[in-house]
C-alpha cells in the first residue's frame, strides 16, 4: 500500500505513476522523507569505497566510517542508535546532524553499567614515594562501579611506590594536601623537577585521616608492579575536514590525513580480564571499548576511544604525550 523512500528519488515518481498506469496496477502511496546527514561525513557507498581503496582506511569496519560495523566497532550501543532513529521520524526537511546527539545517547546506556579502571600514560610518568606508606603490598578489593554492584569488583595494590601522570605531577606543590582515588588523602613534602621543568619524582606522607571532600586534587594512580598492563589508546578525529561536502567538491583534498592519534600507557592489572567488545571507563579519561583484548605481557590491549557527547574528545587534549 505504500512505498517509503527518501526524497531525493521525488523525481522519479511521475515515471512510478506512468509504469503503473500502463500495467494497470494499482496505485501506491509514496511516502517520502529526507536522508540523515552528518557533519564530516559522507554516506556515500562509492566515496567510501574510495577510501578502503586508497589505504585511508583498512576495512569498512574502521571505527571511523559511519557504518553500522564501523560504529559499533567504536563502541556505539545498538540501542542507542535505535534510540536516535527513532526520535528522528520520518521527516521531509533537510538537515545536517551533530555526531554529538547521538554519541550522548550512548553514554546514557554505557555510563550507569560499565565497569571503571585505572591507566597512567607512559609518557614522563613520575614515580611518587610515599614515606610512611606501606612496608609491604597490601591488595584490597574496590568495587568496578561505585553505583552498579552487579559490575564486580577489582584488586587494588597499596604500597610505597606508585606512578602519576606527568600533568597531575606538575600540578603538585609542597604542603598540598591531594587524595589519591580509592585509597585517601596524602600530604606533598617534596617534589623534584629537572631543568626544563619537568617533574621527575615526589615524595608525600599518607593523611588518611583527611578529609577527600576538602581536597582540589583527586588524582588516579597505578602501583609500581609488574602486572600492569601495557595498552595502546587509541583515539579518532573525522575522516573529513570540511563540515559539509558538496558534490562538485574535489574530495581528495578533503581527506584528514591525521584522524588517528594513539597513545601508549599502562592500565591496572585487572583488565586482564577484559574481552574484545567489553565496553570500560578509564577514570578521569572517558569512555573505551576493546579492541584487542590482553593475550601476552609483551602483545599491548588497544582501546578505542568512545566519544561521550562533548565536542573536544579525550584523545585531542593528550595528543602531544605520544603516538
Amino acid at each position: 500500500t505504500h512505498a517509503l523512500r527518501t526524497s531525493e528519488y521525488r523525481d522519479r515518481e511521475a515515471q512510478y505513476r506512468w509504469v503503473q498506469d500502463m500495467m494497470g496496477m494499482r496505485k501506491v502511496h509514496i511516502w517520502d522523507y529526507s536522508r540523515l546527514n552528518f557533519v564530516y561525513t559522507t554516506l556515500s557507498k562509492r566515496k567510501l569505497q574510495w577510501f578502503v581503496d586508497q589505504g585511508h582506511v583498512e576495512r569498512w569496519d574502521d571505527p571511523r566510517f559511519p557504518t553500522v560495523q564501523g560504529m559499533k566497532r567504536r563502541g556505539l550501543q545498538i540501542e542507542a542508535l535505535k534510540e536516535f532513529i527513532l526520535m528522528q521520524g520520518a521527516s521531509r526537511n533537510v538537515n545536517l546532524m551533530e555526531w554529538e546527539k547521538l554519541w550522548t545517547l550512548n553514554k546514557r546506556v554505557i555510563d550507569p553499567v560499565c565497569p571503571r579502571h585505572v591507566a597512567v600514560v607512559d609518557q614522563g610518568r613520575v614515580l611518587l614515594t610515599l614515606l610512611n606508606g606501606p612496608a609491604t603490598p597490601e591488595v584490597v578489593s574496590v568495587p568496578r562501579h561505585k553505583k552498579h554492584p552487579p559490575a564486580g569488583t577489582k584488586s587494588t595494590t597499596r604500597m610505597s611506590q606508585i606512578w602519576l601522570e606527568q600533568i597531575d605531577a606538575a600540578l603538585l606543590k609542597v604542603g598540598e594536601e591531594i587524595t589519591l582515588m580509592d585509597w585517601g588523602n596524602c600530604i606533598v613534602k617534596k617534589v623534584d623537577v629537572d631543568q626544563n621543568g619537568g617533574v621527575t619524582g615526589i615524595d608525600a606522607e599518607l593523611h588518611l585521616e583527611g578529609s577527600v571532600k576538602s581536597t582540589k586534587l583527586k588524582l588516579t594512580w597505578l602501583p609500581k608492579i609488574e602486572e600492569l598492563v601495557q595498552l595502546t589508546l587509541v583515539d579518532f578525529d573525522y575522516l573529513i575536514t570540511k563540515k559539509k561536502v558538496e558534490e562538485d567538491d574535489i574530495f581528495a583534498d578533503l581527506v584528514n590525513l591525521n584522524s588517528e592519534v594513539r597513545t601508549i600507557t599502562h592500565g591496572d592489572a585487572n583488565m586482564r580480564t577484559l574481552l574484545k567488545g567489553d565496553v570500560l571507563q578509564l577514570e578521569r579519561k572517558g569512555y573505551f571499548i576493546v579492541d584487542e583484548p590482553f593475550v601476552s605481557a609483551g602483545s599491548p590491549m588497544v582501546l578505542f576511544s568512545i566519544p561521550d557527547g562533548r565536542t573536544r574528545s579525550w584523545g585531542v587534549s593528550v595528543a602531544g604525550l605520544g603516538k
